[in-house]
């Protein structure tokens, strides 16, 4: 029986490990400078050589003549018995299929023994994340103070799952995804090797499957040698994959453009022929978006995707024909189909959602640039907030009842003045009638010559209709000292005084008699107090009802 094309080619030196520099590095120099470690955690996605590094690591620990770089003879015995897999010492054990307290106690029954070969003893745990807690336990101490020339080297993938005892007596060694173009570049290496002819085209695509993985990779490489019988070229990727290329996802998305009802026939050939709709999106996604981000940033954006020379030539050709809203607004739609295409979607269904979106993001206008507003908006200012707002009290103490001038009004002339007193005089009017009183707190009232003056342009309509009345004239005589005759003039209520009445300003609170003291005083607060609950409730006007 042959051997895979994937541990044919595993690597016996450090040097030959493809794309984990670092790891690698971390490794030679430690056993250069003397400083190895009793236990090692390296963890990293399936297929990227951790296991492979362990091997290594144990060939060159118990290598007989290690050459002056670090390396590994591979010619000792010790070597050729850790390549083969025989070497008594280094011992590899399955996390997933022994991961009991069992099988930890017999280990460490075992650590102690002294090694067969004179050398140092290595136990290779892989998928160490699999043991159970009780296991994890067992192994704390053993870990912790091994025997001398005894080394640990436990392999994961998932390094969140080993406890933090275990990984805080280790050192931890992270393992990387090999890059696509690392991978092409052993691809070319063993094809060479096995003298099979392989289009650049097609391993560009196989490496692009395997997802960081060379170990996949490799095997991708042999299933394609098997169905080519030697030759290597698209049909044979097409052959594993079931279609859905890159080189066939760039000439779907040029015929989306040119003609779409070709795209149409296009894609549904592809589906019938066994592509699965979440493959393609696989495929169209990353296409779109390499198609926005040259159109955004030209030959910028090759630095951030892994790309051919076919596939950047694609691009420089096939994009100016594109705008980049387009592109952005195509893989939005793409990006959006994934979840239903998880859940299964009919072939004809996404076949037409796809065709759908796709046209939709060509038939969009263009999106322009805002340009200024030309004439400025007037906005209001902000409204206080609640722990900003003054308190009943502090108010009380600054408002008048009654409201001063507004502003951008003309000042009074100089026989046109407030009249003195006017708070109390409206504590007085609210002990009679409360809607009248409530009524004058937004109108001005002032003095010119002989005449009373109610200015109502900056009151309610409701005030003016409240203090125009039979009633209220009546009210307004006695508490102003007024005689009968008063008229309705432009800008308000004119009302003549009384020749035997006393001035306005003498009607107050401290000519009053005690009782009526309190009265105006009392009359004043319970107006001020429903004013200001009337404004904290709607800020509107007042009416009778909040009165």
């Amino acid at each position: 029986m042959s051997v895979s094309l994937y541990r044919k080619y595993r690597p016996t030196l450090f040097r030959e490990v493809a794309g984990q520099d670092s790891a690698v590095g971390i490794l030679r120099s430690s056993y250069a400078e003397g400083r190895m470690g009793h236990a090692y955690l390296f963890s990293g996605p399936r297929g990227c050589g951790k296991t492979t590094v362990a091997r290594l690591l144990a060939k060159i620990v118990n290598c007989q003549n290690p050459t002056a770089d670090g390396e590994p003879c591979c010619t000792c015995d010790s070597c050729t018995a850790v390549s083969s897999g025989s070497h008594m010492d280094v011992m590899e054990i399955d996390g997933a299929s022994n991961r009991g307290i069992d099988q930890i106690r017999e280990l460490k029954s075992h650590v102690g023994l002294a090694s067969f070969m004179g050398g140092a003893k290595v136990y290779i745990l892989d998928e160490v994340h699999m043991l159970t807690t009780e296991a994890f336990n067992a192994l704390l101490k053993t870990l912790e103070e091994p025997p001398p020339s005894v080394m640990f080297v436990f392999a994961t993938t998932e390094p969140h799952k080993v406890p933090v005892t275990i990984r805080s007596r280790c050192q931890h060694i992270p393992f990387h995804r090999i890059s696509t173009e690392c991978m092409v570049a052993q691809l070319q290496l063993i094809a060479g090797a096995e003298g099979v002819f392989a289009s650049d085209s097609a391993l560009w695509e196989i490496s692009r499957n395997a997802d960081g993985a060379l170990r996949d990779a490799i095997s991708l490489f042999e299933q394609a040698v098997a169905i080519s019988h030697g030759k290597i070229s698209q049909e044979s990727v097409r052959a594993i994959f079931g279609g859905g290329s890159r080189m066939e996802t760039e000439r779907w998305a040029t015929m989306v453009r040119e003609r779409p009802e070709d795209a149409a026939a296009m894609l549904k050939e592809a589906l019938d022929l066994g592509v699965s709709s979440e493959r393609f999106l696989d495929g169209l996604f990353p296409l779109l978006r390499d198609m926005w981000a040259f159109s955004l940033w030209g030959e910028k954006a090759f630095e951030g995707t892994s790309l051919s020379p076919d596939e950047k030539d694609f691009l420089k050709t096939e994009v100016p024909n594109w705008r980049a809203d387009v592109l952005k607004r195509a893989a939005m739609a793409v990006a959006a189909l994934f979840p239903r295409a998880r859940f299964g979607l009919r072939n004809d269904v996404f076949s037409g959602l796809l065709m759908f979106e796709m046209l939709n993001a060509f038939e969009a206008p263009p999106v322009q640039a805002a340009s200024p507003p030309q004439v400025p908006v007037e906005s209001k200012p902000p409204r206080p907030l609640p722990a900003q707002k003054a308190t009943t009290k502090e108010r009380k103490s600054a408002e008048p009842i009654i409201k001063p001038l507004s502003a951008g009004k003309p000042e009074p002339r100089a026989d046109e003045m407030p009249i003195p007193g006017i708070n109390e005089i409206l504590a007085r009017i609210a002990q009679d009638d409360l809607t009248v009183a409530s009524a004058l707190i937004d109108v001005r009232v002032l003095r010119e010559g002989n005449s009373l003056k109610l200015d109502f342009s900056d009151a309610a309509k409701a005030a003016e209709v409240a203090l125009t009345g039979a009633r209220a004239g009546g009210i307004l005589e006695l508490a102003f000292g007024l005689s009968p005759g008063g008229s309705c003039g432009e800008n308000g209520l004119e009302l003549n005084p009384r020749d035997d009445a006393a001035p306005s300003s003498a009607i107050a609170a401290d000519q009053a008699s005690p009782l009526e003291a309190i009265a105006v005083r009392l009359g004043a607060d319970i107006l001020m107090s429903r004013r200001l609950d009337a404004e904290d409730n709607g800020g509107g006007d007042i009416d009778d009802e909040q009165l």
